[in-house]
């Protein structure tokens, strides 16, 4: 085989390869972004906890509702409350259920004593989770504070350490210096000679 064909196929070779080379870069960076995203959806899913309300105390309110009744209107208790209702005091229909609330799916009118009435049951829900909650996220936020505080007691103390160091050491130089020049004899100076 001539030279010039090796040198050819060499050239292609490493051509090939830093090919392959920038492929492998590439697919390295991807599964480091990849990686880097899937870490973030973890933390953003962790980072809020989801808190779920507690059932209310009390007893569960009595839907009521206006009926005709011979020539007149009255009011009397229904079969449940309407969506709407519920809508209206921002509880989902399957944790109203949950929490034994009647629902009457068919009815479509939005009674304002309903939702009064709902909304003062509803106002308990859930208290003691969320001052629960509050309190567990103080805890974090105050031990995070402490660990921090920690730690830089811990710097100043480390600064402090050193710094009586080097004024031992100066002071221990100082002395020394000064010992020295005490125990060294003066020189006399030295008399002329009478020529």
């Amino acid at each position: 085989m001539s030279t010039v064909l090796r040198r050819r196929r060499k050239a292609k070779d490493e051509g090939a390869v830093e090919e392959v080379k920038e492929e492998v870069k590439k697919l390295e960076k991807a599964t480091v972004k990849e990686a880097k995203k899937a870490e973030k959806a973890v933390e953003h899913r962790l980072g809020r906890p989801m808190v779920r309300p507690s059932r209310p105390t009390g007893r569960v309110p009595q839907a009521m509702v206006t009926a005709r009744h011979g020539s007149g209107m009255i009011t009397r208790s229904g079969r449940g409350f309407s969506l709407g209702e519920l809508a209206g005091v921002g509880l989902a229909p399957g944790l109203a259920a949950e929490w034994g609330v009647r629902i009457d799916a068919r009815r479509r009118s939005v009674l304002d004593g309903n939702v009064a009435s709902l909304k003062t049951w509803h106002a308990t829900a859930g208290t003691r989770e969320r001052v629960e909650h509050e309190a567990k996220k103080a805890e974090q936020e105050l031990a995070k504070v402490g660990k921090e505080v920690e730690k830089e007691a811990v710097a100043v103390e480390k600064e402090v350490v050193k710094v009586e160091k080097a004024a031992k050491k100066e002071v221990k130089r100082a002395e020394k210096a000064v010992k020295e020049k005490a125990e060294k004899p003066k020189a006399r100076p030295k008399k002329k000679e009478k020529a």
